[in-house]
């Protein structure tokens, strides 16, 4: 299994953009998006932007991603990585 990560642009090069987000810059293809710019959000999986992405939804998927490595810790306690699913209850 893999997982996409957020990322934001920094830099377009044509077919290409130079992102950055979770701690690492990356240049992703972006031939499946029409186009993109300098601040936009990507999902990006194996070196591909995937989507579009708004701030608000990069936010939601780091902080997943956050409790998923919380997890992985050790830790028990997840309810404030997962605020949509913590308020079902």
């Amino acid at each position: 299994m893999c997982l996409g990560i957020p990322m934001q642009v920094v830099e377009v090069d044509g077919a290409f953009a130079w992102c950055e987000g979770r701690a690492r810059r990356e240049r992703l293809n972006t031939l499946l998006l029409e186009s993109v710019a300098p601040g936009d959000w990507v999902y990006a999986v194996l070196g591909q932007a995937r989507e579009i992405i708004s701030a608000q939804r990069a936010q939601e998927i780091n902080l997943a991603l956050d409790g998923l490595a919380a997890a992985l810790r050790g830790e028990t306690n997840l309810d404030a990585y997962f605020p949509d699913v913590s308020t079902l209850r």
